[in-house]
């Protein structure tokens, strides 16, 4: 029975990823529907229902604890917490358009679930996040006061001795995904900085927008916009293992104190690889995001020239675009053609050139749309 519990939590929740960033008529959306369906005949074969209680912070189905049963199992329980839900009941008969209207639910964030006469959702107080709210066009994109609070509470929650919570991650990074899919305005998404406190996070938020915008438009999967969306959030995670006195140094650093900056990116990478939740690519991105296309940078490895994994190389450029065009107390903002201009002459060095050219083609055509 938990097996079978398990592929259908496995299968609504890839539903409900897909009808997130498409339509809930997209072929995508159905496929994993009549799977959610599959799974609950072979549930039901030896039930009549199937009920999902939240007790704490632990699932019961069907009386039973599902404690500690996988990444999936975690996620549909804080979906469903989300939504302020703590009892959800599937009953036998159930039909595929009852199901995929209540998935539509979970995702979209519509304020009560439906009523359907085989699905029965207990909800107590309903959360909405801000990050699950489908954007309009004309609505205001950029990173919320709110979700800089999120991101703020995601870093003071970050200790060697405590794996980092990747819920909070994985809502701003799908929030980047859904608006970029249905309106494609990826300039619109950038936040500037509007104090030095918020810096470090508004960057981490334009790194992983402007990663996500290059995978997109380099034509990869989800899978992998989402993955690289997650790891530019996270490249520069080592730096919370700094001494703040020496990040925060307004002075010249000494060689050793730079020495200890470098370390970040090993820091973060140690720190990521821990979390299994995580994606490769971001623990990889952590650790690589200083090394250049050329094999310079740091850190120094034993084989010199190796080359960056991709993904570092895409953070690499959304790392360097940003930081030049966020004002700063010390440094004045750049405007986008004229840090182009300065990145295109470390074409081939510092960055891949053809990963340069298309971030440029692509930035330009975004301006002008």
């Amino acid at each position: 029975m938990k097996e079978k519990v398990k592929t259908l939590v496995h299968a609504i929740m890839s539903a409900l990823s897909n009808c997130s960033l498409y339509s809930d008529e997209h072929f995508s959306v159905e496929r994993f529907v009549k799977k959610s369906l599959e799974a609950l005949e072979g549930i039901f074969q030896e039930t009549d229902s199937i009920e999902f209680m939240i007790v704490e912070d632990d699932l019961v189905v069907n009386k039973k604890p599902y404690r500690d049963e996988g990444l999936w199992i975690g996620k549909f329980l804080r979906k469903l917490k989300t939504r302020g839900i703590t009892r959800l009941e599937i009953l036998k008969g159930v039909k595929e358009a009852e199901l995929k209207r209540f998935v539509s639910f979970l995702a979209r964030g519509e304020e009560s679930p439906p009523d359907l006469p085989h699905i029965r959702a207990g909800v107590v107080d309903i959360v909405i996040e801000e990050a699950e709210i489908p954007v309009e066009a004309g609505e205001d994109t950029e990173l919320t006061s709110e979700q800089i609070d999120k991101l703020r509470e995601i870093s003071s929650g970050i200790s060697p001795f405590r794996q980092l919570s990747t819920a909070g991650i994985e809502e701003i990074v799908t929030r980047f995904i859904v608006t970029m899919k249905r309106e494609g305005a990826i300039l619109r998404l950038l936040t500037p900085v509007k104090t030095y406190s918020e810096y470090t996070y508004t960057h981490a938020a334009n790194v992983s927008v402007l990663s996500m915008f290059q995978a997109e438009c380099l034509g990869f999967g989800d899978e992998f916009v989402h993955d690289i969306g997650i790891a530019g959030l996270l490249h520069d995670v080592g730096k919370l293992f700094v001494s703040r006195e020496v990040l925060e140094k307004k002075g010249r650093l000494t060689e050793k104190e730079f020495e200890e900056i470098k370390r970040h990116t090993i820091y973060g990478a140690i720190y990521l690889s821990k979390n299994a939740s995580l994606p490769m690519v971001a623990t990889i991105t952590s650790l690589e995001h200083h090394r250049g296309y050329d094999g310079k940078g740091y850190p120094a490895f034993r084989i010199s020239k190796s080359r960056q994994h991709l993904s570092s190389q895409i953070v690499q450029i959304a790392d360097f675009f940003d930081a030049l065009r966020s004002r700063r107390p010390y440094k004045r903002d750049w405007g986008v053609k004229e840090t182009l201009a300065l990145m295109k002459e470390s074409s081939g060095k510092q960055f891949n050139p053809l990963l340069m050219e298309s971030f440029e083609r692509n930035i330009i055509k975004a301006l002008k749309g």
